[in-house]
């Protein structure tokens, strides 16, 4: 079966980007809409989101496509303790994205770990029950499935635009990685955000 991760549409950015939970601009819904109907062709199982607001705007249409019921999960939702301040958010993801999980702080690799793994128990899952798997959630989670997927330790081993969908297949075994950050089905204008996961925006 396949997992295919979709990263959330444009978000609006926040008061002097210190909203870290914004809902999506206007072609952040456009490019939602466009990765629906991307999606509503194939037999999903489950549909599972970042309980985020920008993840859960994206997953809309998508759920609305599909007849799906969304299921919200922490673990597939932003790497940043949500009690870190602003300032240091700003000052670490240009380092963060820059490196590799094994020079990461470990609350950093329990979180990689963790997303990963839930990916992996979500995606059998949906084998079991005979369909695929979406799940709309952010930069760097898509970025540790790839990784993991590649056998690459880098925090941002492809960049991803907003609303890419990046198809992977699992079994028992692991990741194989299909097609990573795919844009095919946005048109040219829609396309954005790939290599950047803004404070409170990835």
């Amino acid at each position: 079966m396949t997992i295919y991760l979709v990263r959330h549409g444009l978000a609006m950015a926040g008061v002097e980007d210190l909203d870290l939970d914004p809902g999506l601009a206007d072609p952040g819904h456009e490019q939602a809409r466009a990765t629906a109907d991307a999606l509503r062709q194939l037999r999903v199982a489950r549909l599972v989101v970042s309980p985020l607001r920008r993840t859960r705007e994206t997953a809309i249409p998508i759920a609305q496509r599909l007849a799906l019921e969304p299921e919200f999960r922490d673990e597939v939702a932003e790497v940043f303790d949500p009690r870190m301040e602003a300032d240091a958010r700003r000052a670490m993801i240009g380092p963060f994205m820059a490196g590799r999980w094994p020079e990461q702080p470990e609350a950093l690799r329990a979180w990689r770990q963790r997303a990963i793994d839930t990916i992996l128990e979500l995606g059998l899952a949906a084998a079991a029950a005979d369909g695929d798997l979406v799940v709309v959630s952010h930069y760097i989670a898509i970025c540790a499935a790839i990784g993991e997927a590649m056998g690459d330790d880098r925090v941002v081993p492809v960049p991803l635009a907003n609303c890419s969908i990046t198809s992977i297949e699992v079994g028992h075994a692991g990741f194989t990685l299909l097609e990573a950050g795919a844009t095919s089905h946005l048109e040219a204008r829609l396309i954005t955000g790939a290599g950047s996961a803004t404070m409170g925006r990835q």
